[in-house]
C-alpha cells in the first residue's frame, strides 16, 4: 500500500485531505468478502523456559516480525492481531499454543481487541473497525477513516471507537455502535485522536485526547458532561468518584546561565461528578519525562523504528509535522502513525483501593486519596536510554503487579511492597501490556512473538485483555 496524506488544520476542528489514494479500496467502503489473499505460513508453538528454568510456557512466532497488540483471553482462547501492517487475526489455545482459526483482515494493523459475549471487536490502523464472533465468523464491519490509532471498548452491547471523518468534514469522533449490528447510536466531535481506548464505568465515557484533554461523556447519548484541559497523557482511570489521568508539565530550568526545556509528568484526578474544573495533583508522583519530549525522542532507537513501520505501511514521513500529528508530537512526544497505535503512557489502574501505574522506567504504587507514594520501583535493563527505557502500563491480579519492559522483560512485583518477585526475558522488547489468565501470563511482544508464562498460581487471573475488561478500567470492584 502506498499513500500520501496532506492534512491541514481548519477551525473547526482538523480537516483531512487525503491526496494520491493508488489502492481502490480506499476509494469505497471495503464489503465483508472470503478474502482470497494467501495467509502466511505459521510456525508450530515451541516450549519456552526462562535462563533459570523456574518458568516455563509456550510461544509462538507470527509472521512478519511485526509489533504485537495486547492479547485477549476468552473461552479458553488467546485472540491476538498479527501486527502492526498485517492481515491477519488470530485464536489460539489458551493451554498449548495451537492455532485454533486465522481470520484474515481487508486492511492491516489490526489493534489489540476487546471482547464480550462471544463477540470480538477491533479495528484496523488502515481504516475499519471489524466485529466478530469468538469463533472467527464476521458479524459486520464499518469503514470510519485513515489511519485508526486507537483501540475500541465494548460494555453493555455497545461499541465505543474514535476515528478521522476523513471523507467528509474532516473532523475526529468517538462514536457508539450497536455490538451485533453496527448501527451508529450517536458520535461526538473531538478536537483529535484519543489516547489508546475509551473507558466506560458505570453511565460515563471517559477518554483523553493527544492534544491533553480528558472528556466525560454521557453513555446514552453522547452529551458532554466534562472536559478538562490538562497535557493529559493517558486514558484516565475512575474510581471512588474521581477520574485519574497522568499529565505533562514543561519547567524552564538554568543550566550554564542558559534557559532548558524540561518535561516532567506526574499524576492528577479531579471529580467526575462536577462539570466545572476541579483538578488536583499528586505532587509527590512527578518525575522527569525525556519520553515526552519530541526534541528528546526524535534520534531514539524507539523512534526510528516507528518512522521504520510507518514507512512499511506507506506513510513514510509524510504524516510527520502534519497538522494532525503535531498535538501528539508536543503532548507526547509522538509523531507517527504507529507510535500513537503502540502507545498507552503513564496509564494508572486502581486495585484494591491502590493506584499503581508505570511512568517511563518506573512502577509505582501511590495512595489515591491522599496522592502518598507508597512504593516506587526502577526497572532499568543494559543500554536502555531515559527515552526508551519504558514499561508497559500495569496489570494487577492476586496482589501482584505485572508489567513488561522495552527491555524485553517480564517483571513481576509485590502489589505490597514493590519487591520484584520474579523476572523473566522473552527477548524481545514488550510495548503492549500482558493478560494475566488461569494462573498464565500472556505477552505480545514487538517482533511477532507471543509467549505464555505458567506463574504456578491459579488465582493470577482475571487481566483478560488490554485494560483487564472490554471496559478498559481495570478489574470490576
Amino acid at each position: 500500500m502506498t499513500r500520501r496524506f496532506v492534512w491541514i488544520a481548519a477551525a473547526a476542528g482538523f480537516v483531512f485531505a487525503i491526496a494520491g489514494f493508488s489502492q481502490s479500496k480506499n476509494q469505497t467502503p471495503a464489503q465483508p468478502t472470503t478474502r482470497a489473499r494467501t495467509q502466511p505460513e505459521l510456525a508450530n508453538p515451541v516450549p519456552f523456559r526462562s535462563a533459570d528454568g523456574r518458568i516455563t510456557g509456550w510461544k509462538v512466532t507470527i509472521p512478519g516480525n511485526r509489533p504485537l497488540a495486547s492479547p485477549a483471553i476468552a473461552e479458553g482462547k488467546v485472540f491476538v492481531g498479527g501486527g502492526f501492517g498485517s492481515h491477519e487475526f488470530y485464536a489460539f489455545d489458551a493451554a498449548t499454543g495451537k492455532r485454533i482459526w486465522t481470520y484474515q483482515t481487508a486492511d492491516d494493523g489490526p489493534t489489540a481487541a476487546a471482547v464480550s459475549d462471544g463477540v470480538i471487536a477491533f479495528n484496523t490502523e488502515s481504516c475499519e473497525l471489524e466485529v466478530i464472533t469468538t469463533a472467527g465468523r464476521p458479524l459486520w464491519k464499518k469503514w470510519l477513516g485513515d489511519p485508526l490509532m486507537s483501540m475500541p471498548a465494548i460494555a453493555d452491547g455497545v461499541v465505543y471507537m474514535a476515528y478521522p471523518n476523513s471523507r467528509g468534514d474532516g473532523k475526529y469522533y468517538l462514536a457508539a455502535f450497536d455490538l451485533k449490528t453496527g448501527a451508529e447510536r450517536w458520535k461526538y466531535p473531538m478536537a483529535g485522536e484519543i489516547i489508546t481506548a475509551p473507558v466506560i464505568e458505570r453511565d460515563r465515557v471517559y477518554f483523553a485526547t493527544v492534544n491533553g484533554s480528558v472528556v466525560s461523556l454521557n453513555r446514552r447519548d453522547g452529551a458532554k458532561v466534562w472536559q478538562e484541559d490538562a497535557n493529559a497523557t493517558s486514558a484516565p482511570a475512575v474510581w471512588n468518584e474521581r477520574s485519574y489521568f497522568s499529565r505533562r508539565q514543561q519547567t524552564t530550568l538554568s543550566q550554564a546561565g542558559k534557559p532548558v526545556v524540561q518535561q516532567t509528568e506526574l499524576v492528577a484526578s479531579r471529580a467526575i461528578a462536577a462539570p466545572q474544573s476541579g483538578l488536583q495533583d499528586l505532587r509527590a508522583t512527578r518525575q522527569n519525562a525525556d519520553y515526552l519530549d519530541y526534541a528528546k525522542r526524535k534520534q531514539s532507537a524507539s523512534e526510528r523504528k516507528s518512522q521504520a513501520y510507518d514507512a512499511s505501511v506507506g506513510f513514510g514521513g509524510a504524516a510527520k509535522g502534519s497538522a494532525v500529528m503535531a498535538p501528539a508530537q508536543a503532548n507526547i512526544g509522538q509523531a507517527s502513525v504507529h507510535g500513537i497505535w503502540a502507545y498507552q503512557g503513564s496509564k494508572s489502574f486502581v486495585d484494591n483501593g491502590r493506584l499503581f501505574s508505570s511512568m517511563g522506567n518506573n512502577a509505582q504504587s501511590v495512595d489515591p486519596n491522599t496522592g502518598k507514594v507508597n512504593w516506587t520501583r526502577a526497572l532499568r535493563k543494559g543500554t536502555d536510554t531515559a527515552v526508551d527505557a519504558v514499561l508497559t502500563p500495569p496489570a494487577i491480579v492476586n496482589g501482584k503487579v505485572f508489567v513488561g519492559a522495552s527491555s524485553g522483560e517480564v517483571y513481576v512485583l509485590s502489589a505490597q511492597t514493590g519487591d520484584v518477585l520474579w523476572k523473566v526475558d522473552i527477548g524481545e522488547p514488550i510495548s503492549f501490556q500482558p493478560a494475566i489468565a488461569g494462573g498464565r501470563v500472556y505477552v505480545a511482544a514487538n517482533q511477532g512473538t507471543l509467549v505464555c508464562l505458567n506463574t504456578n498460581d491459579p488465582h493470577d487471573d482475571g487481566w483478560l485483555m488490554w485494560g483487564a475488561t472490554a471496559a478498559h478500567n481495570g478489574r470490576p470492584r
